[in-house]
Protein backbone atom coordinates (compact mmCIF):
# COMPACT_ATOMS: atom_id res chain seq x y z
CA UNK A 1 0.00 0.00 0.00
CA UNK A 2 1.36 3.61 -1.00
CA UNK A 3 1.58 6.15 1.32
CA UNK A 4 0.20 9.66 1.18
CA UNK A 5 3.28 11.06 -0.36
CA UNK A 6 3.34 8.22 -2.58
CA UNK A 7 0.46 8.97 -3.95
CA UNK A 8 1.38 12.17 -5.71
CA UNK A 9 4.31 13.19 -8.00
CA UNK A 10 7.08 14.17 -5.97
CA UNK A 11 10.02 16.15 -6.58
CA UNK A 12 13.23 14.98 -6.05
CA UNK A 13 13.76 17.16 -2.65
CA UNK A 14 10.38 15.37 -1.39
CA UNK A 15 11.89 12.19 -2.46
CA UNK A 16 14.98 12.52 -0.05
CA UNK A 17 12.57 13.56 3.01
CA UNK A 18 11.08 10.69 2.34
CA UNK A 19 13.44 8.03 1.96
CA UNK A 20 14.98 9.45 4.87
CA UNK A 21 12.02 9.26 7.47
CA UNK A 22 11.61 5.67 6.06
CA UNK A 23 15.30 4.83 7.24
CA UNK A 24 14.35 6.52 10.47
CA UNK A 25 15.88 9.63 10.52
CA UNK A 26 19.52 9.35 9.08
CA UNK A 27 21.41 7.28 7.31
CA UNK A 28 24.72 7.14 5.12
CA UNK A 29 24.06 8.60 1.94
CA UNK A 30 24.59 4.97 0.32
CA UNK A 31 21.06 3.81 1.68
CA UNK A 32 19.81 7.35 1.25
CA UNK A 33 20.40 6.60 -2.39
CA UNK A 34 18.79 3.18 -2.64
CA UNK A 35 16.00 4.35 -0.67
CA UNK A 36 15.30 7.34 -2.94
CA UNK A 37 15.40 4.73 -5.96
CA UNK A 38 12.57 2.67 -4.17
CA UNK A 39 10.15 5.65 -2.87
CA UNK A 40 10.92 7.37 -6.74
CA UNK A 41 10.39 3.73 -8.67
CA UNK A 42 6.99 2.72 -6.63
CA UNK A 43 5.96 5.72 -7.58
CA UNK A 44 6.14 5.58 -10.90
CA UNK A 45 8.92 8.29 -11.22
CA UNK A 46 12.29 8.27 -12.72
CA UNK A 47 15.37 6.85 -11.44
CA UNK A 48 17.97 8.24 -13.82
CA UNK A 49 21.72 7.09 -13.29
CA UNK A 50 22.39 10.71 -12.07
CA UNK A 51 20.42 9.86 -9.30
CA UNK A 52 22.97 9.96 -6.77
CA UNK A 53 24.42 13.00 -7.59
CA UNK A 54 20.96 14.64 -7.74
CA UNK A 55 20.42 13.61 -4.34
CA UNK A 56 23.69 15.45 -3.07
CA UNK A 57 22.64 18.46 -4.56
CA UNK A 58 19.15 18.31 -2.75
CA UNK A 59 20.69 18.00 0.79
CA UNK A 60 23.32 20.22 0.17
CA UNK A 61 20.89 23.01 -1.06
CA UNK A 62 18.41 22.59 1.72
CA UNK A 63 21.05 22.72 4.61
CA UNK A 64 22.68 25.52 6.09
CA UNK A 65 25.59 23.41 7.07
CA UNK A 66 26.71 23.46 3.01
CA UNK A 67 28.49 26.27 1.36
CA UNK A 68 25.51 25.19 -1.44
CA UNK A 69 22.47 26.21 0.92
CA UNK A 70 19.94 27.96 -1.15
CA UNK A 71 18.91 29.83 1.75
CA UNK A 72 15.07 28.51 1.68
CA UNK A 73 15.20 25.53 3.66
CA UNK A 74 17.25 24.29 5.80
CA UNK A 75 15.80 20.35 6.45
CA UNK A 76 18.88 17.65 6.66
CA UNK A 77 22.14 17.85 8.79
CA UNK A 78 25.29 16.68 8.58
CA UNK A 79 27.00 16.18 12.31
CA UNK A 80 30.61 16.59 11.21
CA UNK A 81 30.40 18.26 7.76
CA UNK A 82 29.22 17.24 4.60
CA UNK A 83 32.16 15.26 3.61
CA UNK A 84 31.32 12.51 6.56
CA UNK A 85 29.05 10.85 4.40
CA UNK A 86 25.85 10.63 6.72
CA UNK A 87 22.89 12.19 6.39
CA UNK A 88 19.88 13.26 8.72
CA UNK A 89 16.40 14.83 8.53
CA UNK A 90 16.16 17.55 10.88
CA UNK A 91 12.41 17.36 12.04
CA UNK A 92 13.93 13.89 13.59
CA UNK A 93 16.19 16.13 15.77
CA UNK A 94 15.48 15.14 19.54
CA UNK A 95 14.71 18.39 21.99
CA UNK A 96 15.30 17.96 25.89
CA UNK A 97 11.87 17.83 27.81
CA UNK A 98 10.56 20.22 30.08
CA UNK A 99 10.06 18.29 33.87
CA UNK A 100 6.39 18.79 34.95
CA UNK A 101 7.77 20.18 38.39
CA UNK A 102 8.89 23.46 36.11
CA UNK A 103 5.29 24.03 35.24
CA UNK A 104 3.22 26.12 38.22
CA UNK A 105 -0.40 24.81 38.15
CA UNK A 106 -3.30 27.23 37.70
CA UNK A 107 -4.56 28.54 41.02
CA UNK A 108 -1.30 28.11 42.59
CA UNK A 109 0.96 31.13 44.27
CA UNK A 110 4.33 31.15 42.13
CA UNK A 111 6.83 29.03 44.40
CA UNK A 112 9.82 30.81 46.00
CA UNK A 113 12.70 31.01 44.33
CA UNK A 114 15.99 30.12 45.72
CA UNK A 115 19.46 30.03 45.09
CA UNK A 116 20.87 26.42 44.44
CA UNK A 117 24.23 24.68 43.27
CA UNK A 118 23.98 22.44 40.45
CA UNK A 119 26.59 19.81 40.35
CA UNK A 120 26.06 18.15 37.06
CA UNK A 121 25.14 20.13 33.53
CA UNK A 122 22.59 18.40 31.24
CA UNK A 123 23.73 19.92 28.02
CA UNK A 124 21.32 20.23 24.55
CA UNK A 125 23.04 21.73 21.68
CA UNK A 126 22.84 21.56 18.10
CA UNK A 127 25.61 18.76 18.60
CA UNK A 128 24.24 16.63 20.75
CA UNK A 129 21.05 16.28 18.98
CA UNK A 130 22.56 15.53 15.98
CA UNK A 131 24.72 12.52 17.61
CA UNK A 132 21.27 11.59 19.65
CA UNK A 133 18.96 11.65 16.38
CA UNK A 134 22.32 9.08 15.09
CA UNK A 135 21.37 6.92 17.35
CA UNK A 136 18.05 6.93 17.67
CA UNK A 137 18.14 8.03 21.06
CA UNK A 138 19.09 4.65 22.27
CA UNK A 139 22.18 4.86 25.11
CA UNK A 140 25.75 3.32 23.64
CA UNK A 141 26.40 1.98 27.05
CA UNK A 142 22.95 -0.16 27.79
CA UNK A 143 20.77 -0.05 24.78
CA UNK A 144 17.66 2.01 27.29
CA UNK A 145 16.33 5.12 26.72
CA UNK A 146 13.39 6.87 28.91
CA UNK A 147 9.86 6.69 27.19
CA UNK A 148 8.00 9.79 27.64
CA UNK A 149 4.14 10.12 27.69
CA UNK A 150 4.43 11.62 24.33
CA UNK A 151 5.46 8.42 22.58
CA UNK A 152 9.22 9.99 22.09
CA UNK A 153 12.93 8.56 23.95
CA UNK A 154 15.13 10.71 26.13
CA UNK A 155 18.55 10.18 26.74
CA UNK A 156 21.18 12.54 27.50
CA UNK A 157 24.99 13.57 25.56
CA UNK A 158 28.18 13.02 27.59
CA UNK A 159 31.05 14.67 26.66
CA UNK A 160 33.43 12.96 27.90
CA UNK A 161 36.58 14.59 28.15
CA UNK A 162 34.91 17.29 30.09
CA UNK A 163 34.10 20.83 28.53
CA UNK A 164 34.61 22.86 31.40
CA UNK A 165 37.74 23.19 33.42
CA UNK A 166 40.79 22.37 34.53
CA UNK A 167 39.63 19.35 31.34
CA UNK A 168 38.43 21.87 28.66
CA UNK A 169 37.47 19.17 26.04
CA UNK A 170 36.31 19.67 22.40
CA UNK A 171 32.94 20.36 21.67
CA UNK A 172 32.68 17.84 18.83
CA UNK A 173 30.88 14.55 17.91
CA UNK A 174 33.80 12.00 18.41
CA UNK A 175 33.65 13.35 22.10
CA UNK A 176 30.77 12.90 22.62
CA UNK A 177 28.65 9.43 24.03
CA UNK A 178 24.86 8.84 23.84
CA UNK A 179 24.01 7.33 27.39
CA UNK A 180 21.16 6.83 29.75
CA UNK A 181 20.48 9.19 32.37
CA UNK A 182 21.84 6.54 35.29
CA UNK A 183 25.11 5.83 32.88
CA UNK A 184 25.23 9.68 32.29
CA UNK A 185 25.66 10.24 36.61
CA UNK A 186 28.28 7.20 36.52
CA UNK A 187 30.00 8.72 34.03
CA UNK A 188 29.82 12.58 35.46
CA UNK A 189 31.16 10.68 39.12
CA UNK A 190 33.79 8.80 37.62
CA UNK A 191 32.10 5.60 38.94
CA UNK A 192 32.28 3.55 35.89
CA UNK A 193 35.31 3.68 33.14
CA UNK A 194 33.95 3.37 29.32
CA UNK A 195 34.46 0.53 27.55
CA UNK A 196 36.86 0.31 24.60
CA UNK A 197 34.54 -2.35 23.06
CA UNK A 198 30.93 -3.52 22.97
CA UNK A 199 29.73 0.15 22.70
CA UNK A 200 26.33 0.56 19.99
CA UNK A 201 27.59 2.28 17.35
CA UNK A 202 25.92 4.46 14.38
CA UNK A 203 27.04 5.26 11.22
CA UNK A 204 28.53 8.90 10.93
CA UNK A 205 29.70 9.55 15.15
CA UNK A 206 32.78 7.60 15.73
CA UNK A 207 34.46 8.05 19.28
CA UNK A 208 37.58 8.94 19.81
CA UNK A 209 40.03 6.61 21.17
CA UNK A 210 41.97 9.60 22.89
CA UNK A 211 38.67 10.55 24.86
CA UNK A 212 38.06 7.30 25.92
CA UNK A 213 41.17 7.06 27.25
CA UNK A 214 41.80 10.09 28.91
CA UNK A 215 38.27 9.59 30.59
CA UNK A 216 39.56 5.82 31.76
CA UNK A 217 42.61 7.27 33.45
CA UNK A 218 42.02 10.49 34.60
CA UNK A 219 38.14 10.30 35.56
CA UNK A 220 37.89 7.01 36.59
CA UNK A 221 41.73 6.23 37.45
CA UNK A 222 42.52 3.26 36.00
CA UNK A 223 46.03 2.39 35.41
CA UNK A 224 45.19 0.53 32.05
CA UNK A 225 43.19 1.93 29.22
CA UNK A 226 42.40 -1.85 28.47
CA UNK A 227 38.64 -2.11 30.15
CA UNK A 228 37.61 -4.43 26.88
CA UNK A 229 35.95 -6.82 29.19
Amino acid sequence: MKTKCETKKMTWCESVELALRNLGGSAPLKDIYEEVRRVRGRNGQSTPTSLEAIVRKELEYNSEESSNWRQKRDLFFSVEGIGNGVWGLREFLPTLPRASDLRVPDGHATPEAREIATLRIIRDTRMTRKVKALHRNKCQICGSSIKLPDGSSYTEAHHIIPIGAPHHGPDQASNIIIVCPNHHAELDYGCIAIPAKGLSLAPGHTISVASIAYHNQKIFGLQSVDVSR
